[in-house]
């Protein structure tokens, strides 16, 4: 079932075979289309836009998959590229959306929409990229020497034991509550559970292995500029991994897209600040 099927959510699954992999979505609501696309970590799913769907689906026809490799979707062992994850949403777009959709999209996700965008701009409306990577952030695609060994050793049981430590609570709960949220109350027991039993799901570590060694970058600093669609960027002021001095690597690209930052937020204002964020969206949306 898809990463949304459970509270607070509790959306039907629906199942797309793509390239013989069985894809998890969740899909509610009416009106323009508005695609989700979860960043990558060690435990990403649909699951971080579950406030963004339920904000948005009395107005929009609302759309969030579990990425390949991720929450309730097929985890093949494979290599996990940003080529890859770009033709999904392209054929996602084409054969499950099949008219010009809106996209939210956050972290290494969103530059996986920018590169979608400018290959296909027909295929987009508006954008909503939230801490966006690919300029100087996750940018290096090279396959590097020191690449192929990490993706090596993590391929192997050793790697299969980082993982589990990993996924540890203790883990769990500080990355969440150093790095996700500025405000710790905000990561709630719900959403560590959920990132618990994700981590322990059959073939879990292989997606991660291209997001924890970089096989999965994705490089936009030439293609950014070359967007048609009106894109708005979101910040939260206190994130660490992707401070949000980065935004000006983007500006000076897109003079036109505008900049929403939030007060008191770190990668997750989507989450942290939701109201404010889905009130935000919509008014974007509607212009």
């Amino acid at each position: 079932m898809s990463s949304l099927a459970k509270p607070p959510v509790n959306a039907l699954t629906s199942i797309w075979m793509w390239r013989g992999q069985r894809v998890h979505y969740a899909r509610r609501g009416q009106g323009e289309p508005v695609l989700l696309i979860h960043g990558l970590n060690a435990a990403a799913s649909a699951y971080e836009m579950r406030k963004v769907f339920l904000g948005l689906e009395d107005a929009f026809d609302v759309i969030a998959p579990d990425l390949p490799g991720f929450g309730a979707s097929e985890r093949r062992r494979m290599d996990y590229t940003a080529a890859l994850y770009t033709d999904f949403i392209l054929d996602f777009c084409r054969e499950r959306i099949g008219a010009p959709c809106h996209a939210i999209a956050s972290s290494l996700g969103a530059a996986y929409v920018i590169r979608a965008a400018c290959l296909a701009p027909e295929l987009f409306q508006k954008l909503t990229l939230i801490a966006p990577t690919g300029i100087r952030a996750l940018a290096d695609e090279r396959p590097t020497l020191g690449k192929r060994i990490a993706r090596r050793i993590l391929f192997s049981p050793a790697g299969t034991l980082l993982f589990k430590l990993l996924g540890a609570r203790v883990a769990i709960r500080y990355f969440m509550t150093t790095q996700g949220f500025h405000d710790a109350r905000n990561f709630t027991r719900d959403y560590e559970d959920h990132i618990y039993d994700t981590m322990r799901a059959k073939n879990a570590k292989y997606a991660p292995i291209a997001f924890l060694t970089g096989m999965a970058n994705c490089n936009v600093s030439q293609l950014f500029g070359r967007l048609s669609a009106p894109t708005r960027l979101v910040w939260g002021k206190n994130a660490q991994t992707t401070p949000a001095r980065q935004a000006a690597d983007f500006l000076a690209r897109k003079p036109d897209a505008r900049l929403v930052l939030f007060d008191a937020c770190a990668l997750l204002p989507h989450d942290e600040h939701a109201d404010q964020f889905n009130w935000m969206v919509k008014e974007f949306l509607r212009e």
